[in-house]
């Protein structure tokens, strides 16, 4: 029985990556061609090492299967087929998820899931974007990102005119397009701020807490690099402006490693 099971893991894993490989293909070209996605292709390799640091904890749990897992199966192909026929790739890529904890809980049971609980929250980040929910956040985080700039710009001493995403700095305008909606320091951030929670060991509601850190964090960052390329049209555009957003982004990640210093330091003040 156990020489049985030891060939029934690789091959189950064998299945689904046949059944899945022209998502997988649509997965990767997402992450290659849109720069809001680009943190997809680091996922899987943290989930891997997350998965083989665990190994300790995983190996000696008993193997229970779960005839749920066959239900959850069933769901995940009926949402396969729906992604195949029109609903798009992000249905198909939550199948393949769905798929591979349904295939735990039939080979495992739900020891097995809980225990991999943590690898399957981070392999939401290279989902590909749902278009209903990007589009209706795009904009507001557009004009919150040019109102921030405004507002720093104002503070500085420059005379700022604002109108809608567009500001216009001594002479020189500048427009807060799609791309500088912050998603791109945003989701990134927040896979960041779970990682660091989770290798510093911290409790569950901590590493929720530096999550939601993340947000402003990476707004309040989008916003001083707006603010910083509205005067200097050198950091608007080229390399420039690649390099200013990779500072900013370091910048984001000091500061979120000073929030999680500030949290374990209140927490241990008051649980003392």
């Amino acid at each position: 029985m156990q020489g049985t099971r030891r060939y029934v893991v690789p091959l189950t894993a064998v299945a689904l990556a046949i059944c899945y490989a022209s998502t997988f293909r649509g997965m990767v070209e997402q992450w290659a061609q849109d720069e809001d996605m680009a943190h997809g292709f680091v996922v899987p390799l943290v989930i891997l090492w997350v998965v083989w640091r665990e190994r300790d904890r995983w190996r000696p749990l008993p193997r229970k299967a779960s005839l749920w897992g066959y239900a959850i199966l069933a769901f995940a192909a009926g949402l396969d087929f729906a992604g195949a026929l029109g609903v798009g790739l992000f249905a198909r890529s939550l199948a393949f998820l769905l798929s591979a904890a349904g295939a735990i809980l039939c080979l495992g049971g739900f020891a097995w899931l809980r225990v991999w609980t943590f690898p399957f929250v981070l392999a939401l980040f290279m989902l590909p974007k749902l278009a209903i929910v990007y589009n209706q956040v795009t904009l507001p985080l557009q004009l919150l990102a040019t109102r921030l700039a405004a507002t720093m710009l104002t503070v500085a001493g420059f005379a700022v005119i604002r109108s809608g995403n567009i500001l216009n700095v001594a002479g020189h305008r500048i427009a807060v397009v799609e791309a500088c909606d912050g998603i791109r320091y945003l989701i990134p951030l927040v896979f960041t701020a779970l990682v660091l929670g989770y290798l510093a060991g911290s409790k569950l509601w901590m590493r929720v807490a530096l999550a939601l850190a993340a947000g402003p964090v990476a707004i309040l960052a989008n916003g001083i690099r707006v603010a910083a390329a509205a005067p200097i049209p050198a950091l608007a555009t080229g390399p420039m402006h690649s390099l200013a957003g990779w500072l900013i982004f370091l910048l984001c990640l000091i500061t979120l490693a000073l929030v999680h210093r500030l949290i374990q330091a209140v927490y241990a003040r008051y649980a003392a």
